[in-house]
């Protein structure tokens, strides 16, 4: 039998638990390997231990039988190098043995064993072991991926509560603030007084309508209520109707828009979260560029794959903040050259949504001369 062999054969299939048997003798893989297959399980087989620690680590069976009696390195010193590697420290073992002492079983024990069985052992008792113990460690996995589901959640409620606190709390109050005086103060209002207020509500409801948004998509791609839906898009045509609900901001800085993209360009990508991240990097590109100024989009190719980069002249930053930029722990706003207000979230949400697609995003800035933000696709898009 040659070791690391995966039995195609009887009952298992892709889907049934792997289990590692390890030994220096032939005629005990062939036995054991002949058991477990009888009830459906893959078996892969080493003899001798740093076989048995190097398949371990590469193929990460849900169980191991580990014979101590092996030349050159035994079972324990065997079991303590996969209980050290964090990758497979998980995977549990269960030592084969002829030694019955006690001081040899607790030997095995320290050396990271849930179970000891002793030769020449029962087909039967073998077999309810084997099977407990793989019982426990998936409900052990199991309870692991509801815990970090868990606590994704959470740290989803605290970004959430952040930025709600932060940045939805005073733009309400002083929409609110200002709804008061106009009801207040209506019949004293002159006809430029109240277009310049109900400018000013609009401009507030829209930046909390965005920022809401933003909120939704990420909420939604933190409980993984988004999935990544791939199909081929228009790259220009995209970017152009992304910008619409931008333009009016744009016009009123005077900002021009150029988009260096071929027309035939096309993508095989999800368009919803890329029109996401598109539309945020556009909107931070216009707050935070000077009246007059320039923002381009341009598409190129390369070893990685495909690139889009949007560019700015606007404010920069320096080093410090933009190793922040889409940092998870931390949501933090800044005020436009216009004292647009708005969330850091939305940086946030553009790295998550990129890597949801396969790829990734990045940027380069320096103060006073502007930003540019880089999305890098995975080659198949």
């Amino acid at each position: 039998m040659n070791a690391d062999s995966t039995a195609p054969f009887g009952k298992s299939s892709a889907s049934d638990p792997l289990i590692l048997i390890v030994d220096d003798l032939p005629e005990n893989l062939a036995v054991l390997g002949n058991i477990l297959r009888d009830e459906g399980y893959q078996i892969a087989v080493a003899n001798c231990g740093p076989q048995a620690i190097k398949i371990a680590s590469s193929r990460k069976p849900d169980l191991i039988l580990l014979d101590i009696a092996m030349p050159d390195m035994d079972g324990l010193t065997t079991s303590c190098h996969i209980k050290e590697n964090p990758e497979t420290a998980d995977i549990p073992v269960i030592f084969l043995s002829a030694r019955t002492d006690s001081v040899d079983v607790l030997k095995g024990f320290k050396a990271g064993a849930v179970d000891y069985i002793t030769k020449p052992f029962k087909a039967g008792e073998l077999l309810v072991r084997v099977s407990t113990h793989i019982e426990l460690k998936r409900s052990r996995d199991q309870i692991a991926k509801q815990k970090a589901a868990l606590d994704n959640l959470l740290e989803t409620r605290k970004k959430l509560f952040s930025v709600i606190t932060h940045d939805l709390k005073s733009p309400f109050a002083g929409l609110l603030t200002l709804i008061n005086v106009m009801v207040e103060c209506f019949d004293s209002y002159s006809t430029e007084e109240f277009k310049d207020s109900l400018s000013l509500i609009k401009e507030t409801s829209d930046n909390i309508h965005s920022l809401m948004q933003n909120l939704t998509h990420w909420a939604k791609l933190n409980t993984n209520a988004i999935e990544y839906s791939p199909r081929t898009v228009n790259l220009l045509s995209l970017v152009k109707s992304t910008f619409g609900p931008l333009s009016i901001n744009y016009l009123k800085k005077n900002i021009g828009l150029y988009i260096n993209i071929p027309e035939e360009t096309t993508l095989f990508t999800d368009p919803d979260l890329l029109r996401v991240v598109i539309y945020n990097l556009l909107s931070n590109a216009g707050k935070f560029s000077h009246h007059g100024s320039y923002v381009s989009v341009d598409y190129t190719t390369d070893a990685t794959g495909p690139c889009i980069t949007v560019t700015d002249s606007g404010t920069g930053m320096p080093q410090r903040q933009l190793d922040s930029l889409f940092n998870g722990g931390s949501v933090v706003s800044s005020p436009g050259t216009a004292n647009e207000s708005g969330s850091g979230i939305g940086l946030l949400l553009c790295r998550e949504m990129i890597e949801k697609a396969g790829g990734s995003i990045s940027a380069t800035s320096e103060p006073g001369k502007g930003s540019r933000f880089i999305i890098r696709l995975s080659p198949e898009n």
